[in-house]
């Protein structure tokens, strides 16, 4: 008995072993105090951002240079969940817990305004911005709604998305970039990448990064996080 015990336990690890050699390596890594949560990551492709959540009174984002060192902090007080980037007018957005979607009028002074409300329905979905900015992605349960921006008119519907099965492990995540939609589970460390209709193109197994609502895209490399949760949180980018 104990000897099959023993094989078992070394068959267990041989493919832990394997299963370790197949998954990636992040090609970056840097680590911040996000006052709350480290919700999401974005870039202008000189700098990357990255914006808190949790509590409207310690909202605020992080500026970094592209080797993770950080250069500014702005208090920009709400309770944010996603931040992206719009290439057509160099402007940002973020979208909240009350779910509304805000343009940052200017961040150094944590001014902003709102774009739209009531767009989607789940508050405590990350919201993706199209690469054109033409288009808000939006998952939930497997299902992605895609919508035209800014003015909220849901433009197509695509099914039997893989993702997490609960908002802690990424059901409610999403991230874009030119070609490919992303989509994970937080749990297994897997993310999946679609083409732009819902077609699957392959899953990929990551090696670090497990907080369910980081999915992010930001200067080439899809972008996950380990939440600090009040203390020092990290950031992960991977390419794929």
């Amino acid at each position: 008995m104990k000897l099959r015990k023993v094989f078992a336990l070394c068959i267990t690890l041989f493919y832990m072993t394997i299963l370790q050699a197949q998954s990636i390596a992040p090609k970056i890594k840097f680590t911040e105090n996000p006052r709350t949560h480290n919700m999401h990551i974005v870039s202008d492709g000189k700098y990357y951002y990255t914006n808190n959540g949790g509590k409207a009174p310690e909202g605020m984002i992080h500026k970094f240079d592209l080797n993770g060192n950080l250069i500014a902090t702005y208090d920009i007080y709400l309770d944010m969940r996603a931040l992206m980037y719009n290439q057509k007018d160099k402007k940002f957005y973020v979208c909240t817990f009350t779910k509304k979607i805000y343009k940052i009028t200017d961040m150094e002074k944590g001014y902003f305004e709102v774009v739209d409300s009531n767009v989607y329905q789940n508050e405590q979905a990350t919201l993706a911005l199209s690469t054109n900015g033409k288009f808000l992605y939006c998952l939930e349960n497997g299902s992605i709604k895609i919508y035209e921006f800014p003015s909220g008119k849901l433009y197509k519907t695509i099914n039997n998305i893989d993702c997490g099965s609960e908002l802690g492990t990424g059901s409610a995540a999403i991230a874009v970039d030119k070609k490919h939609i992303y989509t994970w589970n937080a749990d297994h460390g897997i993310v999946f990448v679609y083409d732009l209709k819902g077609n699957k193109i392959k899953s990929v197994d990551i090696q670090q990064g497990h907080y369910g609502f980081s999915l992010s895209f930001a200067n080439g490399k899809v972008f996950v996080s380990d939440d600090g949760d009040y203390n020092t949180g990290t950031w992960y980018g991977y390419e794929f």
